[in-house]
């Protein structure tokens, strides 16, 4: 089923945009003396002879297979590739404004390091973060196969494919029509998921000249509660020591501060029982609360799975001009929409005067703190549950339109294209977002509004104000343009004893825009929406010209030499050369030795150079390290505004950003020592220089010494932004405003492993054709620094706070299959190995090891009727639930991590598909 397919050595991929070259090249040994000229195709199958191997291994999912293993859209596939780490996922959008995206991450090198092409040229990124094309955007109903080249491949596809390419390859052409329809059932609730395609054409490119074929694709996730599975129903496991419950809760929390001395930390009117299942009395310590307090349990309002509706339509139709000459035009428009909710609005920094009705002790609101001085106010800590939870909405249309032009020129084949994509998000505000100063006005009763009751039923003037008071519609939208003509040829020039040596040459031009706007009257009326304080309008544009050149040597029989080169010149970051070296030996018909070493280059992408400044709420909650230091609120501290909350954090982009570079290598072999059987093994080894990301909140918090110049007091805020900061509008000390947590370039990454692979075949027998397939990829090393020649990080097999997260040490994919007559049945399985959790938790459970992870699939094929085949499995067979975790950056995710681990469980599914 998924299995390593050999790029011919005639496969000259050259240019940025990743166009295909043909080139000569020589056939293994065994199979024929003589040289052929081949086409760009990737081809093998379950086994291949030693001969087909090349010195680059490419992994080839079939996109057919895939389905029977339950993959619906391009993030699904991608977890089947080994080499493939976390990375940001769809439902990451439940606690952001990413633009809905989900992006590959090889290597767990970074998206940004990672190029996804569409029949070997680019799309154009996901405006809202830029660094990589967004995986729910690709076309499937047309992709026939998934290719990725989990090497450095800058010397070829691009400067930025440092990790590795990964590409979707749709038909070259189609004639007839076929419907298919899918459905996805967990046993559990929530999740469900429904497909439909469509895939008809017309025309026989070699017979009649034309081809024309039409792609549509439609796909609905419903969406799922963090309380519709028991592994993430809560923020409170005590059998754990984990509790993620938050301090701003309805009713709310209070504290009151008297002449600098805080006299009441963080009581609630309904102490001791608190109000579950919302608000939970926690009789252990709860960061910024203490013991024996009220926290919010977020998870009755989140989705875990956010609501997700996809469409597509893929249109390609190719005209022979003459024998030696094929035009092209191929455009795809795909619409992403992703519906989010998250817990109502935290709303903290709020002032309650002793005149308003609902003050503790004035008739309404029980007063549960014997030390409260009824003669001063006290500040709230309040979600605004009566509005509802946060709900929001992101759309994301993409397109992309190519022209080209190939065939032969004497004895020269050539490659042109012309390249127009185009990505538009815009992203919406439905329901929960209230205006900070109307808060403020309603619950001090200032300015005419009715006073508000944070502790109890709202009255009807306190509901309607509250209600029209709301942050609603588009807050902004960011759109993304990529240009590109490309051109490439190839031919033979000569010989060598191995056979003819091949030269490719190509070129190529683009451009990439992208522009942000946002409505800033609209966000900064809105704390919570995490846009606050972000720019109107921002820019960014670039040229990068592009040339290179490829040689294959065939020095003797059996060894062959790949040498290429790509010089990259950016408007922005100047020039840029990248050579790559590779071999292939053949020393028998059973062995194969292969290796490559390269060197890659990644200018900042235009998002990290130029996103909008914004600020937003940290996912985990900390202590202001100078007002609230351990926990201990400090003289002038407010315990509900500097203890354990989550503050506020301004991200974007950094225009003083400089390129990153790197070197990498890999050496490896293929066995095969029977026809039906082969073995490989490929070491690998990458080195990133000068990396950019951010330094990341918890690195930020656990150093506070360190990286004092990234903490910002409301006394140094910007006026724009302090005014709807809540932390900066209650008196008291000089509390912190947020934190920096811009890109930056931090200083190096290195990672080392092996990948490995191994195919079997049965051939025909009386019970049928048997298959087996493993794939496994072993990192051994990974390593990180958060600044330019400071300490080193490890993540391997390790949950690290720095990289907020850990890196998977092993993992692999078996597949089992089996054909007979008109049936056939596939059985996978995917693993993954466990790791030390984040373990910020108290003792005796800061020892947690978050356990392995493996998935039993399993699906049956019928085709007993002409045209039809009909086809049911069960999707992680056994029910297994993901394994806990105590991390707590993954806010929407609780007691799990989605990014490695799917949270529906059992899922049935079932599938038709008729041909005409």
């Amino acid at each position: 089923m998924f299995r390593t397919r050999p790029i011919s050595k005639a496969a000259w991929l050259l240019c940025a945009g990743g166009t295909a070259l043909s080139a000569a090249a020589q056939q293994p040994a065994a199979s024929s003396s003589a040289a052929t000229l081949d086409r760009v195709e990737i081809t093998g199958s379950l086994i291949r002879r030693i001969e087909g191997e090349s010195a680059l291994p490419v992994v080839t999912l079939k996109i057919d297979d895939l389905a029977k293993a339950g993959v619906t859209n391009a993030e699904q596939a991608v977890k089947f590739i080994t080499q493939q780490q976390g990375g940001t996922v769809t439902s990451g959008s439940v606690s952001g404004t990413n633009g809905a995206a989900s992006y590959a991450d090889l290597r767990a090198l970074g998206a940004q390091r990672t190029l996804v092409l569409l029949n070997g040229k680019r799309v154009v990124a996901n405006p809202f973060s830029s660094v990589a094309v967004d995986l729910n955007t690709l076309p499937l109903s047309a992709i026939e196969r998934i290719e990725t080249l989990p090497d450095g491949a800058s010397a070829t596809y691009g400067t930025d494919a440092i990790a590795g390419v990964i590409n979707f390859i749709t038909r070259r052409e189609y004639q007839g029509a076929e419907i298919s329809v899918q459905t996805q059932a967990p046993a559990g609730k929530g999740g469900d998921i429904t497909t439909g395609n469509l895939l008809f054409g017309f025309g026989d490119l070699a017979g009649k000249g034309w081809n024309v074929y039409a792609g549509v694709n439609l796909r609905q996730q419903k969406p799922m509660l963090g309380t519709d599975r028991d592994f993430s129903r809560t923020s409170y496991v005590p059998e754990q020591g984990f509790n993620g419950l938050s301090p701003t809760t309805f009713p709310a929390n209070y504290s009151q501060v008297v002449n600098g001395v805080t006299t009441v930390a963080n009581t609630n009117p309904t102490l001791p029982t608190c109000a579950p299942p919302t608000s939970l009395f926690a009789p252990q310590p709860v960061v910024g609360l203490g013991t024996n307090r009220c926290g919010a349990d977020t998870q009755a309002f989140t989705r875990t799975v956010p609501e997700q509706d996809q469409a597509s339509i893929f249109l390609r139709g190719a005209l022979a001009l003459s024998p030696n000459h094929t035009a092209s035009l191929e455009y795809f428009l795909s619409r992403n929409i992703v519906e989010t909710q998250i817990a109502p609005s935290p709303e903290s920094g709020l002032t309650m005067p002793i005149t308003s009705p609902y003050y503790p002790g004035n008739g309404i609101t029980p007063v549960t703190a014997a030390t409260l001085d009824r003669t001063q106010p006290i500040s709230i800590a309040w979600r605004t549950t009566v509005l509802g939870p946060r709900a929001g909405k992101q759309e994301n249309d993409t397109q992309r339109l190519v022209a080209g032009l190939d065939g032969t020129l004497g004895d020269w084949d050539y490659q042109a294209s012309a390249l127009w994509s185009n990505a538009k998000v815009e992203n919406y505000f439905l329901n929960g977002y209230p205006q900070t100063v109307a808060l403020r006005n309603g619950v001090s009763g200032a300015n005419g509004a009715p006073f508000l009751n944070p502790f109890g039923e709202q009255s009807a003037a306190g509901l309607a104000y509250l209600r029209q008071n709301q942050v609603l519609g588009k807050v902004q939208d960011g759109e993304g343009t990529l240009t590109s003509l490309a051109a490439s040829a190839s031919r033979a020039i000569g010989r060598l004893p191995g056979g003819p040596i091949s030269l490719a040459l190509g070129a190529e031009f683009r451009t990439e825009e992208m522009v942000y706007n946002t409505d800033v009257p609209k966000v900064s009326q809105a704390a919570s929406s995490g846009l606050a304080g972000s720019g109107a309008v921002r820019k960014g544009d670039r040229d990068v010209s592009a040339v290179a050149a490829e040689l294959s040597l065939p020095i003797v029989k059996g060894l062959e030499m790949g040498v290429s080169v790509r010089a990259d010149k950016y408007s922005d970051f100047g020039d840029t050369v990248n050579p790559k070296l590779s071999l292939r030996w053949l020393p028998s018909p059973m062995v194969l030795l292969r290796g490559s070493v390269n060197t890659g280059f990644t200018a900042p992408t235009l998002t990290q150079l130029y996103a909008p400044n914004a600020t937003t709420f940290t996912a985990t909650r900390y202590n202001d390290p100078v007002l609230c230091p351990g926990g201990t609120p400090a003289a002038g501290a407010v315990p509900s505004r500097d203890c354990g909350i989550q503050f506020q954090r301004l991200t974007g982009g950094n225009a003083g950003l400089q390129a990153e570079e790197s070197k990498s290598w890999t050496v490896g072999f293929v066995l095969q020592p029977a026809q039906n059987f082969s073995f490989g093994l490929d070491y690998w080894r990458y080195h990133v220089k000068n990396s950019i990301s951010t330094i990341g909140e918890q690195s930020v918090f656990a150093d506070p010494t360190k990286y004092a110049s990234l903490f910002v007091r409301c006394s140094q805020a910007p006026a724009d932004r302090r005014a709807v900061i809540g932390a900066c509008n209650v008196p008291g000390g000089d509390p912190l405003a947020y934190i920096i947590d811009t890109n930056a370039n931090l200083g190096d990454v290195k990672t080392e492993g092996v990948d490995l692979q191994a195919n079997w075949a049965s051939g025909s027998t009386a019970y049928g054709r048997f298959t087996a397939s493993l794939r496994g990829s072993y990192v051994s090393k990974f390593e990180f620094q958060t600044e330019p020649g400071g300490r080193w990080f490890n993540p391997v097999g390790n949950y690290n706070a720095q990289w907020a997260g850990p890196v998977i040490r092993y993992q692999q994919l078996l597949t089992v299959g089996w054909e007979q007559g008109s049936w056939s049945g596939l059985l996978s399985n995917r693993f993954l190995k466990g790791y030390r959790d984040q373990n910020s938790v108290p003792a005796p459970f800061n020892t947690n090891t978050v356990g392995d992870y493996s998935i039993f699939d399993v699906s049956v094929t019928w085709r007993g009727i002409k045209n039809l085949t009909l086809q049911a499995g069960v999707l992680n067979l056994l029910d297994k639930d993901p394994p806990f975790t105590n991390q707590l950056s993954r806010f929407q995710a609780r007691g799990y991590d989605d990014r490695f681990h799917n949270p529906l469980g059992r899922t049935y599914q079932v599938s038709a598909k008729y041909t005409f």
